[in-house]
């Protein structure tokens, strides 16, 4: 910078290329971690960038359609940038917190192409791949945890200590996450409770967090008018009154309206997605799980004149993409033509979580999650019927957790049991079982505790067990 400042080069716009010019140089030689493109090649929907809205214009009355559209410059962005570029000179992790489709990995996105356009960037696909890049970490790599959640919650999650070696090796760790994920792994364990986020809490105790509005302000809004003759796009979203601009750049209300407004047999597939994912299904829901959850959702007269093919022209309806971006169920593929279940969209889930919050589930969701439900979401499940007063549910999905060797669900029931005062089936659950099994002796411990806990004790205690 010395020497371009002495050949009058002073302005930091103009500097950017010579500098990126000298990083290139410098970077040529370094080894590519398995699986890592260049930043300044790497493709942002692959990354979690959500597709925009399509307006119908012609290419020649809207720029870039089939692409990102123009990006808008946020008030926070200087901050995002500054922290990038002190996490480039010395490693370290920045973390962006905010609501689904407020734009946290476009500008995420867009801050890394300038700040280290010429390291490698490595998306993981789970927790596991993370791990294994930690044992053999290289400088210089920007790795990508878009939506970090979803790596936490996979079985050993990420060890805070393997973060601190990557951030002492100088990696840059960039990551989301939703402000109902962040708050829960950060608040302390009532005393005497199991503390299912301890290491997490350790792992975002080494994190720099920004919070990202969940609506443009003024000057981002002028920003937007600014480029709206340029991208059509950009016009739509800021005269669309009744939701933020980057939630109706991603189809948010577009979503929500697809919802409430579908026909009878499509809302009942719809709610019965988003009623499981609310009580802890992540998993693809099957369309067996559909099919058996929708009558709960629908009168008798409509379960009575169903057509043949309601479930296909509900699924239809559901998957359909909504301003060619986005669609309210997306098919998880299986293979080739097969589809192994569906994913309901985030935003419209999060909405989902404050309207429905005190609504109950019908009896047809709980018995068809108990029957299609996905082996890792046994634990989850059985604790959230528990909280919600339906103990019959949480036993029936603890005891399918117990045939597979789900540690948390074996540890549910054996704590549930002595409060129903069915000590001795506890007992011959854990002795029909090998002494081997991975959940033996926690699920000795929890059935332990229920013995000599007081019966207001056993109540409270039954309700902690599976966090997970």
């Amino acid at each position: 910078m010395i020497f371009l400042a002495a050949c009058g080069i002073h302005d930091e716009e103009a500097q950017r290329p010579w500098l990126q010019a000298l990083e290139r140089v410098a970077t040529q030689h370094q080894r590519r971690p398995p699986g890592a493109v260049r930043v300044r090649n790497a493709r942002p929907r692959m990354l979690g960038v959500h597709a925009a809205i399509q307006t119908g214009q012609s290419p020649e009355a809207a720029h870039g359609e089939a692409e990102l559209p123009l990006y808008v410059p946020q008030d926070f962005d200087a901050d995002l940038r500054a922290k990038l570029t002190l996490t480039a000179q010395q490693g370290g992790f920045v973390l962006l917190v905010g609501d689904s489709s407020v734009g946290k990995s476009r500008a995420l996105f867009e801050a890394v192409k300038v700040v280290v356009p010429d390291w490698w960037l490595l998306h993981p696909c789970d927790a596991g791949a993370l791990r294994q890049f930690a044992e053999h970490s290289a400088g210089r790599t920007v790795v990508w945890l878009d939506e970090l959640q979803d790596y936490l919650d996979f079985a050993g999650g990420v060890p805070a200590g393997q973060v601190r070696e990557l951030i002492a090796a100088g990696v840059m760790l960039v990551a989301t996450c939703w402000p109902g994920e962040h708050s829960k792994r950060v608040a302390l364990s009532e005393e005497g409770r199991p503390d299912p986020y301890a290491n997490d809490r350790r792992l975002i105790g080494l994190v720099d967090v920004l919070q990202v509005p969940p609506a443009f302000s003024t000057h981002e809004r002028r920003r937007a008018e600014d480029l709206a003759g340029t991208d059509h796009r950009i016009r739509v979203a800021l005269d669309t009154p009744d939701a933020g601009f980057t939630q109706v750049m991603a189809a948010g209300p577009e979503l929500v309206r697809h919802w409430t407004q579908a026909p009878a047999y499509a809302k009942a597939v719809i709610t019965a997605a988003l009623d499981a994912r609310r009580v802890g299904a992540r998993a693809p829901l099957t369309r067996d799980y559909l099919a058996d959850a929708a009558p709960g959702y629908l009168n008798e007269r409509e379960v009575a004149t169903a057509s043949p093919h309601w479930l296909d022209s509900a699924l239809e309806y559901a998957t359909r993409l909504l301003r060619g971006a986005i669609a309210v169920l997306a098919p998880v593929a299986a293979g080739m033509g097969r589809i192994a279940g569906y994913r309901v969209a985030d935003y419209l889930h999060q909405h989902a979580l404050r309207i429905r919050r005190t609504i109950h589930l019908p009896d047809t969701a709980w018995r068809a999650l108990v029957v299609h439900h996905h082996p890792d979401d046994t634990g989850r499940l059985a604790f959230s019927a528990g909280s919600r007063g339906r103990d019959d549910y949480a036993e029936a999905f603890a005891r399918r957790g117990v045939d597979i060797g789900n540690s948390p669900a074996a540890r549910y029931l054996a704590s549930i049991l002595p409060v129903k005062g069915r000590i001795d089936e506890g007992v011959a659950m854990i002795r029909s079982h090998p002494d081997g099994s991975h959940w033996h002796g926690l699920a000795a411990l929890e059935l332990a505790d229920g013995l000599v806990a007081g019966p207001s004790q056993r109540g409270h205690h039954s309700n902690s067990s599976v966090c997970r």
